[in-house]
This record gives structure tokens, sequence and C-alpha cells, in this order.
């Protein structure tokens, strides 16, 4: 592991113990799920965690006490305070500094973490699913005009357009708005009728609709009998097993969850070829303006306030 790669496990770590003592069911997302399986651990190049929760263990997490945490982490969220750009959970450890260029445009300053999302109600019906994705996208782009680097977009008219975006809306409440639109479709989800499995859908990720996926994928379990479209209004709902039945994967040496079906899941986001790595130029990451292991982000505060960072 590179040195931050060891902070982000001491964080998944943390996040882990947090979760067996509370009683809460989470999964592993994403490039974390990947790595468990394809490397038994990171992928060499990564350098982010994600995982989720289905939405009332979700509000559970975010309840919690700070005491909760073991000391030096904490649980970042808009709930919580002002100023935070984004509308998911970030655990973090606050004795490091991450500043990312892609959020740098907002000022945020926070520690390395793991990115923590609910996972919400979603239908079969493809058309439903493409709908709703587009309206998510459409807040996310709008929220992408107040957090971007300046100075990062060529295109000058995209750039005029995003200034003013960011001139005629608030940050924070593009962040509200966005949490309120994705529990509220997900809320309402629960509750129609659907065709075959009931799907978990992650609204707030990297990967789109490619992201809403059958909850037995998750958890093993079918909640619906399954019907042909025009017999839909036939639909026999069928009791729901208890939520957040998952399984243990290795992760470096240690046991994180993960959905049961990993296969399936790792194939909705990657393709079949999933355990192939890509080549060299088509390994992303997360590039930061700043990453200081052992200084608190705190001191990088402390130090605008004085005066002003020193590049």
């Amino acid at each position: 592991m590179t040195g931050l790669q060891e902070k982000i496990f001491e964080i998944m770590k943390a996040f882990d113990r947090v979760c067996r003592e509370n009683g809460l069911h989470y999964y592993m997302l994403g490039g974390t799920m990947l790595g468990a399986i394809r490397h038994k651990g990171f992928i060499p190049w990564d350098d982010d965690a994600d995982f989720g929760l289905p939405r009332k263990e979700y509000e559970r997490l975010l309840a919690l006490p700070e005491s909760s945490f073991p000391e030096g982490y904490r649980l970042r969220h808009f709930s919580k305070e002002s100023g935070v750009p984004y509308a998911f959970i970030r655990l973090e450890d606050e004795r490091t500094t991450c500043i990312e260029t892609r959020r740098s445009g907002t000022g945020y300053v926070g520690g390395v973490y793991i990115d923590i999302f609910p996972l919400d109600g979603d239908v079969n019906v493809l058309p439903f699913r493409i709908w709703k994705e587009l309206r998510v996208k459409f807040k996310k782009k709008l929220l992408y005009a107040h957090i971007a680097e300046k100075g990062t977009v060529q295109n000058p008219i995209k750039r005029w357009i995003m200034n003013v975006i960011a001139k005629h809306t608030d940050c924070e409440e593009l962040v509200r708005a966005l949490d309120t639109s994705v529990r509220v479709y997900g809320e309402k989800r629960e509750g129609l009728p659907q065709w075959g499995d009931a799907r978990y859908s992650n609204y707030l990720g990297h990967w789109g609709r490619k992201e809403s996926i059958p909850r037995r994928v998750f958890d093993g379990e079918i909640r619906q009998r399954k019907y042909f479209a025009i017999d839909f209004r036939r639909g026999e709902k069928i009791e729901a097993q208890p939520e957040g039945r998952s399984r243990e994967y290795e992760f470096e040496g240690y046991l994180l969850f993960g959905p049961v079906d990993n296969s399936a899941y790792l194939t909705a986001l990657y393709g079949p070829d999933y355990m192939i790595p890509p080549t060299e130029d088509a390994r992303g990451g997360h590039p930061a303006a700043v990453i200081e292991l052992d200084r608190s982000y705190h001191d990088i505060k402390e130090r605008e306030n004085n005066g002003g960072m020193k590049q």
C-alpha cells in the first residue's frame, strides 16, 4: 500500500468497527469492491474507498453521537455543518489534510477520507430510471459549477455558463436540494408495484443508472414475484426479508462486507471483463491540490486565517 492507502485503510477499519458495534450493515461499492475481488485489497493505483448503506441504516449512522467514532475521526455531512459541498457522508481522519482539485472551488478543507453513500429504492422500469438519472445528473451539474477548480474548464462557453450558474444559485441550497430529491424519489419507489426484484440505487455515485441494481445482488433475497409488464396490475408483493444481508471479503488481510453476488454487481458497473486491469493510460484517480498525511487540516485552516497558505 502507498502511504495514502494506508491512511484510508485505517479509516475503513474504523468504519467497519463502528458499523459492527452498532448493528449497521454496509457494502463495499465501486472500485473498493473491485479491488477486494481482483486484488484482495486496494487497486494499486486507487486513492479512495466507497461504501454504501441502505437508507434507513445510513440515517442511523448519521445520527450516531461523535463518541461512537474513534478519536481522530470525524463524520462530515452538510446536515452537521455548513460549507460541506457534497450530499453524502464522508468519514475523515482529522489528523491529515486532503484538499481535492475537483472540489477546490468551494474552499472546502478536510482530511483523508472514505465516501459513504445512501442506497435508495428504485424501480425495474428502464424509462423511469433514465428519467430519474437525468434529474439527478442535472442537479449534479449545477453543483459542479460551484465546486470545480477555477481555471480547469477550458471551453469559454461552458465556463461562462458555469459562472452564470454559480452567480445565481447557492452551493449549500443545491446540496440540500440534491439530497431531498434523492431521498424522496427513493421513498416513493419503496411503495410502488414493480417487476421482478426491487432495486437499490446509489443515486449520488459515479456510474449513473449502472448503479441501480437488484437488491438480491446485495442481500440474496428476492422480494417480489416476476410478471411480464403487461401483467403489472396483478403484481403480488412478497414480504421482504430483513435488510442488510451481506458477505465478507478479504481486503488487505482484513474482512469487510460487500454484495452477496459480487460478480453480478461488478459486471453491472464494469462489464464482464472486470477482472482484466485497464491499460495504464486508462487508470484514473482523484488529483489533490494538497495531501499531508502527518498534518491536520485544522492547522491548514489556521495558517489560512493567519495570512494564507504558502505555496
